[in-house]
């Protein structure tokens, strides 16, 4: 069984490094990467020995790079790569998780005011070091019944994933706001990769807004993608299978993960997702070695 999708407290898990390794150790896991948001600094826990013979089996460096495809904001996972290489890219071109968060708080509330959505700033508070300000502005705004109207879909009102994929970084959405100037470009992000000489994958594609899985092959088709996420704690086997089929068929790489953020989301479980998820090591043997 293998993860290839897990979060520490280095972006927005709960979980220190160690802990993760604990938890990986304690259900058998035999290959894991962690793959914090815009950040490796988890691998420099790994050069302490002691945490590192806390997990027994095979660790592959990886990363989360959030980007931006058509307005959209989605992520790039980044395998294999050199250290050192990577961190020099990511300290050059992207935000660190507490300036995203403070710069990303100051887009939306200067959108949703301008659109009239009702909310009081005072309320809304969170740790820009390891909170999201998306989830402290959404529990704010659903307070105000007058706010519903501004939803695309009433479901996003249930779940903080909801909000973000559906209607913050949904162009559709009255409630999107556009991100871009945060991140690095869908094609420098694949580049920071490259050169960095690892393998990019497309993240969670079905965890996006439809526009993304909609848009899946013009994506491959123009972009220098090596891999796909097949598997996913909250893909269906239909989802799975079909991107299986398709990473075949184009002579692509395969990947999956849980997306462990330990407490900050349920039914996540590292190795097995929602119960759902038990990943073969021959998977990713076609570009692990």
């Amino acid at each position: 069984m293998i993860d290839l999708h897990t979060h520490t407290k280095h972006s927005d898990g709960s979980a220190t490094t160690e802990e993760l390794l604990k938890e990986a150790e304690k259900i058998g896991l035999k290959i894991l990467s962690i793959t914090d948001h815009n950040s490796i600094a988890a691998y420099n826990d790994l050069k302490d020995y002691g945490t590192r013979t806390l997990f027994k089996g095979k660790i592959i460096t990886g990363v989360e790079i959030t980007t931006i495809y058509k307005g959209e904001v989605i992520e790039v996972l980044g395998y294999n790569f050199d250290i050192k290489k990577m961190q020099d890219l990511l300290d050059k071109n992207v935000l660190s998780f507490e300036q995203k968060q403070l710069k990303e708080f100051e887009l939306i509330k200067k959108h949703y005011r301008k659109i009239g959505v009702m909310f009081d700033e005072a309320n809304i508070v969170f740790n820009p070091k390891v909170e999201s300000s998306r989830v402290a502005f959404v529990k704010e705004i659903k307070k105000y019944r007058e706010n519903d109207k501004f939803f695309l879909y009433k479901e996003s009102l249930d779940t903080d994933t909801g909000f973000t994929r559906n209607e913050i970084f949904n162009p559709k959405s009255p409630l999107y706001v556009d991100m871009s100037s945060l991140f690095p470009s869908l094609e420098k992000t694949i580049d920071m990769i490259h050169d960095a000489d690892g393998y990019a994958f497309l993240a969670h594609v079905y965890a996006y807004s439809p526009n993304i899985s909609k848009d899946l092959i013009n994506i491959i088709r123009n972009y220098d993608l090596d891999g796909i996420e097949c598997f996913y704690t909250t893909f269906t086997s239909e989802q799975s299978r079909y991107l299986v089929d398709l990473c075949i068929e184009r002579n692509m790489f395969m990947c999956g993960g849980s997306d462990y953020h330990g407490t900050r989301k349920t039914n996540h479980n590292i190795g097995t997702g929602n119960n759902n998820l038990n990943i073969d090591e021959v998977t990713i043997a076609n570009w692990l070695n």
